[in-house]
């Protein structure tokens, strides 16, 4: 849901994820957790549906709509904040901060370095700060 922003898409995404995982489990070496390997199959998928609509010209909707209420108004800055970050951003945010996922597991999972994974997510947090204090 993170990357896709459409829930239809994000079911669509789950099903999938399973269906390969269940087509390629023979293919699993144990070099990670199962888990880490489905989160990167899924990450995988929703990559790709997003090249694909892109190529096509298609733009996923992220707009949710939402009754204005004042208990909102700190999710909604936050959320609006969020939907300035680039998709590979929100995603090493979302790990971090919704999945709880160590520098280590983020990187196995988006097959990147340790230390990038920490300095990306200092970046984006200090983007975040800025985005926010220019809101307030």
């Amino acid at each position: 849901m993170s990357l896709l922003k459409d829930t239809e898409d994000a079911k669509d995404a789950v099903h999938e994820t399973f269906i390969r995982y269940s087509e390629n489990e023979s293919q699993f070496r144990g070099e990670s957790s199962q888990k880490t390997w489905l989160l990167v199959i899924a990450r995988n998928y929703c990559y790709s549906k997003m090249k694909k609509a892109d190529r096509a010209n298609v733009r996923i909707d992220d707009n949710d709509p939402i009754m204005y209420n004042p208990e909102y108004d700190v999710g909604l800055t936050l959320k609006a904040a969020i939907n300035n970050l680039y998709h590979e951003q929100s995603e090493l945010l979302f790990l971090k901060v919704y999945y709880n996922y160590s520098y280590v597991e983020i990187a196995e999972i988006t097959n990147q370095t340790v230390e990038n994974v920490a300095i990306k997510l200092y970046r984006i947090r200090q983007k975040l700060k800025k985005i926010l204090e220019t809101q307030i």
